[in-house]
């Protein structure tokens, strides 16, 4: 809704560009080392081209203008460790156009209407699943994804200083993962959890068609002489939104493997069955009000102070399951009542911001802020609870005759059931508070000379009401302390120190395969911290040379938790296996030091010349392990395991150097052509950004590196 686009004006102007890179200009791979041999990694560039072009002008002059641009993006790249059936690296193929129309009328001095069009497709025709590092071509995904947005907007000038903003827009998308063109129905997925790879077919098909229909009114007002200057900004938005979701998994099944036995075979581990074909639907409504008064009491005092009110509430409709379900014993065909509210959330966030001029000049400022920030959120507690959609149950798998070919009577047997998710197996607690953040900074600045500031800012952020699922079902107390497996002492490969596990035992035989998960606030999840301290150098565009350079220190620590967007919706934390090495892991790809400096010289005959270089600390690895611990009933159930907290081990930190070379030909008073010259990674610094850190035989090994050293051509014109 906030989205700034170019738009016309009266003099008509454009630009047309293009931008190339192939293998040629490309440096060769530099293979990293594993266990004293190199190994094949990385995934260089075959090829991009992006080409893009814009036109705007008056279709009536000082009434009516139009601005409209397209541009096309293709990208072509070889994933080396990953081969096809004729032993050539796979190609991961991506191809996006982009389309931007837009048309402004003024309907007098004080009044304008404008209408948006935005339409986006990007289609990427190898996409894999992130959770596995070796991902086969047949085992991808296609993505061929359409979406648009349209929005009308008013602004109006009601008085001298009071602007009024008013506007409506309407996103719609069709999200989908799809199976490849030479994959069967007979085609199923086949992982290795011990390994990391994945075979024979995608997960599961999936689309995701969702539209959002939001309004918003804002206005600003500026008054002086009133105990010093204001201004204002308030506004109001509201919107609803609609998220569906299809899945269908070949079989209904995926198989799963834990790692090699001595012969180099597969180990048989588990099955998951799952309910598709499966359609589910989900709503979300939202409204918030804002009002932020900047206030300058004295020459050298201002004062920010705002207050937000979010309401937020999010259902599933009444549904009925498909019939047409795989395994109609599991997943029985149901019709499940409308939701209502499974949220319905009124939040109030306080913003404080005071600046301080020290010496009533400008050069010298003193800065503090503190705001509290409720999590942005959408249909996912709804998707999480909607007892229709994407739902399985994980079995193991006893492989009696040794075929490495699940048939239904090795693992289809209910006290062989170790995971279940989804369906009515999951709840939301209607009275959990929604998650939010708070932030402290207080920096200083000061102006060294004319053209150069300078300042060091400290941020301190914590997150609290974090969310995960517990299993009702059960207890924490129907775990009993397990030290060895099959006889064998159970061993942390990566300490070498005895490791204690838990063997789920309840009393009650009733228990065994119960499931009853409830999203809610985990308390120990509160336990993190943020403490960043950033030095920051501004140098103005003067002389032709201009410098941005910022140096940051930090570190994110605290409880983890299994999940995405800091929701724990992976997890269990009523399994006390999942709580071993919980503590004390750096978070959210925590880098402890953070270089940045962007710095542009323009040489004499108008060459220029602009220069980004960063550095940053490698992120954590996080190595954790399944083992098959047995249950009361000798049945092995997976528990994964963190061997060692995230940031004990770290992958190479990253330096990395790039450069633009630009030459300006003037053509007369308008026209203007810039040819270009990028080269990246120019160290050719190919460092490891990626690390098996599941332990066993491919422990730590590296499946993704920097690509190397390339240059790109382009060639730009303006008028």
């Amino acid at each position: 809704m906030n989205m700034v686009t170019k738009s016309g004006s009266n003099q008509l102007h454009g630009q047309a560009g293009f931008y190339y890179l192939t293998a040629g200009l490309q440096a060769g791979v530099k293979f990293p080392v594993y266990n004293g041999k190199p190994v094949t990694s990385g995934s260089p560039f075959d090829m991009t081209r992006d080409a893009t072009a814009s036109l705007g002008g008056p279709l009536i002059k000082d009434r009516w203008w139009l601005f409209g641009s397209y541009r096309s993006y293709d990208l072509r790249q070889q994933i080396l460790s990953i081969t096809n059936q004729a032993g050539t690296p796979v190609k991961d193929v991506n191809h996006q156009t982009n389309t931007d129309l837009r048309s402004d009328f003024q309907v007098n001095s004080k009044n304008k209407f404008s209408f948006i069009w935005l339409y986006n497709e990007q289609n990427r025709f190898f996409r894999r699943d992130t959770s596995y590092a070796f991902v086969s071509e047949e085992a991808s995904w296609k993505q061929i994804e359409p979406a648009y947005i349209l929005q009308g907007l008013w602004t109006s000038q009601i008085t001298n200083n009071f602007l009024l903003d008013s506007r409506v827009g309407w996103n719609k998308i069709v999200f989908p993962l799809s199976y490849q063109s030479g994959v069967t129905a007979n085609d199923v997925n086949v992982t290795n959890v011990g390994t990391g790879t994945e075979t024979g077919a995608a997960p599961y098909a999936f689309a995701n068609p969702a539209w959002v229909l939001k309004y918003s009114v804002s206005g600003s007002w500026y008054k002086g002489n009133l105990r010093g200057t204001h201004n204002l900004k308030f506004g109001f938005e509201s919107g609803k939104a609609y998220n569906s979701y299809i899945y269908q998994v070949h079989q209904g099944i995926n198989i799963f493997f834990n790692g090699l036995d001595s012969n180099s075979l597969p180990i048989p581990y588990q099955v998951a069955a799952f309910d598709t074909p499966a359609t589910q639907k989900n709503y979300f409504r939202d409204t918030g009000a804002y009002f932020q008064d900047t206030w300058t009491i004295a020459r050298r005092l201002t004062l920010d102070l705002g207050l937000r009110y979010d309401h937020f509430n999010t259902y599933y409709p009444q549904q009925t399951t498909d019939p047409a379900v795989t395994f109609p014993q599991l997943f029985p065909q149901t019709t499940y009542p409308a939701s209502g509210n499974l949220v319905n959330w009124n939040t109030i966030s306080p913003r404080l911001g005071l600046a301080f001029d020290l010496t009533g000049k400008g050069e010298a400022v003193v800065r503090f802020s503190y705001g509290r920030y409720y999590k942005m959120q959408g249909t996912g507690l709804a998707e999480t609870s909607n007892p229709v959609g994407f739902a399985g149950q994980y079995y193991s798998w006893i492989d009696g005759n040794g075929d490495r070919i699940p048939q239904q009577s090795e693992w289809l047997v209910p006290s062989q059931l170790v995971f279940a998710f989804g369906g009515s197996s999951t709840h939301i607690n209607k009275n959990m508070c929604r998650p939010y953040s708070e932030q402290i900074s207080a920096g200083y600045e000061k102006q060294l000379w004319g053209d150069l500031r300078a300042g060091v800012t400290y941020y301190y952020r914590t997150k609290k009401s974090m969310i995960g699922l517990e299993n009702t079902a059960v207890q924490t107390s129907d775990y009993a302390p397990v030290t060895t497996i099959a006889g064998q002492p159970i061993i942390n490969g990566v300490t070498g120190k005895p490791l204690t596990l838990f063997s789920f035992q309840p009393s009650d035989p009733t228990k065994y395969g119960q499931f009853n998960f409830v999203v809610t606030n985990i308390p120990k999840l509160d336990d993190n911290a943020y403490h960043g301290l950033e030095f920051t150098a501004v140098k103005r565009l003067s002389r032709k040379w201009q410098l941005l350079t910022g140096f940051t220190i930090q570190r994110q620590k605290g409880i983890f938790g299994r999940g995405s967007s800091d929701d724990a919706l992976s997890d269990n934390f009523t399994d006390p296996n999942n709580d071993i090495n919980r503590a004390n892991n750096y978070l959210n790809y925590d880098a402890t030091f953070v270089f940045k400096l962007d710095s542009s010289y323009e040489f004499p005959w108008k060459i220029g010349t602009s220069v980004n270089f960063q550095h940053y600390t490698g992120f954590p690895i996080q190595t954790t392990q399944t083992f098959g611990v047995p249950n009361g009933q000798g049945v092995s159930v997976g528990e994964t395991v963190i061997l060692q907290p995230a940031g004990v081990l770290r992958l190479p930190s990253v330096n990395m150097l790039n450069l633009r070379i630009s030459r300006d030909f003037v053509l007369n008073d308008r026209w203007r052509l810039i040819p270009n010259a990028d080269f990246f990674n120019v160290a050719n610094a190919q460092t490891v950004i990626g690390q098996v850190g599941t332990f066993g035989s491919s422990y730590l090994f590296p499946y993704s590196t920097i690509n190397p050293f390339v240059t790109r051509f382009g060639l730009r014109f303006t008028f």
